[in-house]
């Protein structure tokens, strides 16, 4: 049963009850007031029976006070009778719906007629000047003019409307009382139906939703729910739908938990295996120093053998020159010497000077990765503006200008490495301008606060030139040892910004690269901006 179906029915019993109470109430009000106008009628009636009464006896003393006086005009005038028919017919209305009592009003109308007719009589009589016959007919006690037989009537006519008047008096007290305790029944109907229907609220909706409210709090707080609300209406549909968002938040935790584990043991594994490539970088640096100091020895010996045996070749030659042989043959052993092995000299000593800049170019790598930095706070401006002065000669000698950003802020880290870092950045820019154009070099930081590459841990540099700039082929290139772009631009084995890199890295920092080939280049690199707080 829905629960707005619920409510009407909850709300319609105790209306229904308080209807009838008030059907029952309003009858008994009706009851009331039709014994009220009944008991005002036989008030009514009694009013105009005694208003009948004094007419004629007012007539009868009028008829022995006009005999003494000897006058007849008082007697029976017709405004009397006139009165006295009005009066009766009003009376005659008013008990038209009780037969007995019309029928005693039609006999007093007509002991009216007939005191009215004897009335004429004496009338006649004392006109006539018969006004002593007129005194002994009152003398008689049994004559019409006693009015006995109108005032009996009337007498019971009255008595007879005064036991109505009592009837319904009672039937007026007993309505009137009814009435009352219909009130009365109403008034405890109406509390008594409030009452009933709170209940029924409480019993049937309140109590239900004091359950739905425990299992909301339940769910904002990830406990179990409690038994589900049972019904078929929207508090149980409500209830429903908690308990499926319960069960699909236990299930979302469950993965949740699944997935943390599944992340923790990722975690671990990825641990294990830096440590692993760790272990392994350092044993393949190892492995390059040792490799490229064993082979630094042969190559030493080879460079001075080979030194020793040009030195031997010019020693060849003026020996040929002294033989005491024809000049065809010193002109051939010459050419030999000159032309042969000479030439294989200078290239085997050649071949030597450039893997001897290999090989220094690999303990240099291998240095990095296993030199101990001295880190603290650094003034990059008095770094910037150092190596600027340090490189002033090729600077002046490329016509470049170099501008050092004010106020670049404060980094943490090794000074020489760091000067390092900056000076390859800066000599890379030098190196690689565009000699079409006047060179132009800048050394600034980036301004922008809680963007993706600053933060309140990191500052970061950038070298900006209008130089050569980068194909975008080469830029995934830019920081693998031993690869160059523009080789002829200037002498080296390209491991400058590979050793950059390798050094950024160990100081917690990162490096990339914007470019735009034709255009210029930008490295940025970003540094720690404070020593790392105290665990």
């Amino acid at each position: 049963m829905r629960l707005l179906t619920k409510g009407l029915l909850i709300v319609a019993i105790p209306g229904l009850f308080e209807i009838v109470l008030l059907a029952a109430l309003f009858k008994s009000q009706a009851d009331a007031a039709d014994a009220e106008r009944w008991a005002a009628h036989s008030a009514e009636v009694i009013n105009k029976a005694a208003d009948v009464r004094e007419p004629l006896l007012l007539e009868s003393a009028r008829i022995r006070n006009a005999i003494i006086i000897d006058d007849p005009s008082p007697i029976s005038r017709p405004e009397l009778w006139t009165d006295l028919e009005i009066k009766l017919g009003d009376l005659a209305r008013l008990v038209s719906d009780n037969p007995e009592q019309s029928h005693s009003v039609q006999a007093l109308r007509e002991l009216v007629g007939q005191f009215r007719v004897w009335a004429d009589s004496a009338r006649e009589r004392m006109q006539r000047g018969q006004r002593d016959e007129l005194v002994r007919q009152l003398r008689d006690e049994q004559g019409p003019h006693r009015l006995s037989d109108f005032l009996n009537r009337l007498d019971g006519f009255l008595n007879e409307e005064r036991h109505l008047g009592s009837l319904r008096n009672q039937a007026l007290q007993s309505a009137r009382q009814t009435q009352t305790a219909w009130l009365i029944a109403a008034v405890i109907g109406s509390i008594l139906a409030a009452a009933l229907a709170s209940v029924a609220f409480t019993r049937s909706i309140g109590g239900r939703i004091s359950v739905l409210i425990v299992n909301a709090r339940r769910l904002a707080d990830g406990l179990p729910l409690a038994a589900r609300v049972k019904g078929h209406d929207e508090i149980s549909l409500l209830d429903d739908a908690l308990h499926r968002s319960s069960e699909r938040l236990q299930e979302a935790s469950q993965q949740s938990e699944q997935y943390r584990s599944q992340l923790e043991r990722r975690a671990r594994e990825l641990t294990e295996l830096n440590a692993d490539l760790l272990q392994q970088t350092q044993d393949n640096e190892m492995f390059i120093y040792s490799v490229s100091h064993d082979l630094r020895s042969p190559l030493v010996n080879l460079q001075g053998f080979s030194k020793e045996i040009g030195h031997a070749t010019t020693d060849l030659l003026n020996a040929v020159q002294a033989l005491p042989v024809p000049d065809a043959d010193k002109a051939k052993l010459r050419s030999v010497v000159a032309d042969d092995i000479q030439p294989a000299l200078r290239f085997i000593q050649n071949a030597v000077t450039r893997s001897a800049g290999i090989i220094d170019s690999m303990l240099r790598l291998s240095r990095a990765g296993r030199v101990e930095y001295q880190p603290v706070m650094l003034d990059m401006n008095v770094i910037a503006q150092r190596i600027v002065a340090a490189m002033s000669g090729s600077i002046r000698d490329k016509g470049a200008v170099v501008e050092v950003a004010p106020e670049l802020p404060p980094a943490f880290g090794d000074p020489t490495a760091i000067e390092q870092v900056l000076g390859n950045l800066v000599g890379n820019a030098v190196n690689y301008l565009d000699p079409a154009r006047p060179g132009r070099i800048t050394i600034d930081h980036l301004r922008e606060e809680g963007g993706a590459a600053t933060g309140p841990e990191t500052n970061v540099y950038v070298v900006r030139d209008n130089g050569l700039g980068i194909p975008p082929a080469y830029m995934h290139k830019m920081f693998i040892a031993f690869q160059r772009l523009h080789g002829n631009a200037a002498p080296g084995e390209g491991i400058g910004l590979a050793l950059v890199k390798r050094v950024v890295e160990r100081h917690g920092g990162r490096i990339w690269v914007e470019s735009t080939e034709g255009q210029g280049s930008s490295f940025y690199v970003a540094l720690p901006a404070r020593p790392p707080a105290p665990v």
